[in-house]
């Protein structure tokens, strides 16, 4: 499990929105060269290995929604 107060190294050493976006790119990628090419495959399973950073990064959705009405 991620600590939920990542200390500044860590904050500076992982950026979740680059991570979406190199997701999508590698997305195009993989529609450019082929899925079911070795370059696909090898794409298919860095974006996987990416996606799943992002998941584990995103604040969970339940803590997420109990801030918004802390801060009513």
């Amino acid at each position: 499990m991620a600590p939920m107060n990542p200390s500044s190294e860590d904050a500076h050493f992982f950026s979740l929105v680059h991570a979406r976006w190199v997701v999508g790119v590698l997305g195009m990628l993989i529609a450019v060269v082929g899925r079911d090419s070795l370059l696909g495959l090898i794409l298919r399973q860095t974006r996987s290995e990416i996606a799943s950073l992002v998941r584990d990064e995103e604040p969970d959705p339940a803590a997420a929604k109990a801030a918004c009405y802390e801060n009513n």
